[in-house]
C-alpha cells in the first residue's frame, strides 16, 4: 500500500471514529443513557402490547366498534390533557413527574390485565382504562420533552434526539411482533400485562436519574396555560411549522393509515400486502434515524420542510396505480423523512425555546400537530364517496406536499439554524 493509500485509509478511519464519537457522545451522561433504557423498556412493552387491547375488546364483544370508540377517546383524552401536561412539565420537576406518570400508567395497565385474565372485562370498562393511560401520558410527555434538553448539552441535542429515536423505531419493528406471538400463544392478558411490567420498571430506572434543579415563576396555573398558548403564536418560526404539520398529520393518517390501508386490502393482496408496507416503515423510521445520527442540518428549517416532502410519496403512489414494490419504497422514503424532520423539530425547539418554557410549548405544538385528525377521520365517508380511493389519496398526496412547503414562506423559518455538533477529540488529521 503507498503512502498516499495509507493516509487516504486513516483518515477514513478517522472520519468514522468522529461520526461515532460524536454519534454516541450523549450517552456518556449517565442520566441520559438510565433515560434511553426507561424508554426502550417502556416502548418495548407498548410495541407488545399494539393489538392486545384491541383483541380483548373483541373478545369482550365490543366489535369493531368497540375498537374505534377505544381509539377515539384515547385521541381525545390526549388533545384535552396536553396543554396541562404542558403546565405541570414547566411547574415541577420532571423527573418526579415523569415517574409518577409511569407508574400510575404501569398500575392502570395492570388493573386492565387483571380485568381481562378473570374474564370480566367489558368494552366500556377497557375504554375507560385505556382513556386514563392516555391522560397520564399526555401529562408526562412534555416533561419528557423538556428533560432531555436539561440533561444532554445543547450541542448533542440532535444526536440525543436521534439516539431516542433509533432506539423507539427499532422497539416498535420488532415489538409487534413479539407481542402477537405472545397474544396469540397466552392470550391478551400476558401482552397487556407486559405492558404493565415495563412501565413499572422504566419508572424504577428513571428514579435514577438526576436533572438540574429549576425554580419556576409563580403563577396562578391559567396563567401558565395562557402564557404557553402566546409563546407559540408569538414566534413566527413555530406557528407556521405547526400550521402545516397539522394538515400534514391529518392527511398522513388518511392516506396511511385509512385510505391507503383500505387501497392495499382491496387491490395488492390483502394482509401480507399491508404487512410489506408495515415492515417498510419501520425501516424507514430507523433508516433515516440513523441518518441525523451523523448528520446535523445547518439550514434547519429547510432540512425540515423538505424532508416532510418524501411523506407524499406513498399516496401519490396508490393513485397512480403503482406496484407494491413502489409503494414499499415509498414508505421507506416516507418514514425516513419523518424521523429526520422529528429529529429537526425536537433538536430546534430544545435549542431556541427557554428550559422553563418547553414543556407548554411542546405540548401546544403537540396539539396543534394533532386536532385536525379527527375532524379529517370523519372526512374519509364522504370524500371516498366523491373521489374514490384513488382520488382521495391523490388530494392527500397534494396536501402534504402543500404542506411542507408552506412554512418555508415565512423568513424566521428559512433562517433557522442548529448549533453544529460538537467536535470529537479523535478528529485530528492522521496524516
Amino acid at each position: 500500500m503507498t503512502t498516499d493509500s495509507q493516509a487516504g485509509a486513516g483518515r477514513v478511519r478517522v472520519l468514522l471514529a468522529a461520526h461515532a464519537g460524536r454519534a454516541g457522545a450523549p450517552l456518556r451522561t449517565p442520566a441520559f443513557a438510565r433515560y434511553v433504557a426507561a424508554g426502550l423498556l417502556s416502548s418495548a412493552g407498548t410495541a407488545m402490547a399494539t393489538g392486545a387491547v384491541a383483541y380483548a375488546v373483541l373478545e369482550a364483544g365490543g366489535g369493531a366498534a368497540g375498537v374505534a370508540v377505544v381509539y377515539l377517546g384515547q385521541m381525545l383524552a390526549t388533545l384535552v390533557m396536553l396543554p396541562l401536561g404542558g403546565v405541570w412539565a414547566d411547574r415541577l420537576p420532571r423527573v418526579r413527574l415523569i415517574v409518577v406518570v409511569e407508574l400510575c400508567i404501569g398500575l392502570l395497565v395492570a388493573g386492565q390485565a387483571g380485568l381481562v385474565a378473570a374474564g370480566h372485562a367489558r368494552p366500556g370498562q377497557l375504554a375507560l382504562i385505556a382513556a386514563a393511560v392516555s391522560i397520564a401520558s399526555a401529562l408526562g410527555d412534555p416533561a419528557r420533552f423538556g428533560l432531555v434538553a436539561g440533561i444532554v448539552a445543547p450541542e448533542h441535542l440532535p444526536q440525543a434526539n436521534a439516539l431516542l429515536k433509533t432506539g423507539h423505531y427499532g422497539v416498535l419493528m420488532a415489538g409487534p411482533a413479539l407481542g402477537g406471538w405472545l397474544v396469540a400463544a397466552a392470550g391478551p392478558a400476558w401482552g397487556i400485562g407486559a405492558n404493565a411490567a415495563s412501565f413499572i420498571l422504566s419508572a424504577l430506572l428513571l428514579s435514577g436519574v438526576t436533572a438540574p434543579a429549576r425554580t419556576p415563576a409563580v403563577r396562578r396555573f391559567a396563567a401558565d396555560l395562557a402564557q404557553g398558548w402566546r409563546l407559540v403564536t408569538g414566534a413566527p418560526w413555530i406557528w407556521a411549522s405547526v400550521a402545516g404539520s397539522g394538515v400534514m398529520v391529518a392527511c398522513w393518517h388518511l392516506a396511511y393509515g385509512i385510505v391507503g390501508l383500505t387501497y392495499v386490502q382491496t387491490h395488492l393482496g390483502g394482509p401480507a400486502a399491508w404487512g410489506v408496507v408495515a415492515a417498510s416503515l419501520g425501516i424507514g423510521m430507523v433508516a433515516g434515524s440513523l441518518v441525523s445520527l451523523v448528520w446535523t442540518p445547518r439550514r434547519a428549517g429547510y432540512a425540515h420542510c423538505f424532508a416532510i416532502v418524501p411523506m407524499a410519496l406513498p399516496g401519490l403512489s396508490m393513485a397512480a396505480g403503482a406496484p407494491l414494490a413502489v409503494i414499499a419504497a415509498a414508505v421507506v422514503a416516507a418514514a425516513a423523512g419523518l424521523a429526520i424532520a422529528a429529529v429537526t423539530w425536537r433538536s430546534l425547539v430544545q435549542q431556541r425555546v427557554p428550559a422553563d418554557q418547553q414543556g407548554r410549548v411542546s405540548a401546544w405544538v403537540t396539539l396543534g400537530e394533532l386536532v385536525l385528525a379527527p375532524p379529517a377521520y370523519l372526512l374519509v365517508g364522504p370524500a371516498v364517496a366523491a373521489l374514490g380511493l384513488r382520488g382521495t389519496l391523490l388530494v392527500c398526496g397534494v396536501g402534504i406536499l402543500a404542506a411542507a412547503i408552506a412554512p418555508l414562506a415565512h423568513r424566521d423559518v428559512r433562517a433557522l439554524t442548529l448549533l453544529p455538533p460538537a467536535p470529537y477529540g479523535g478528529e485530528e488529521d492522521p496524516g
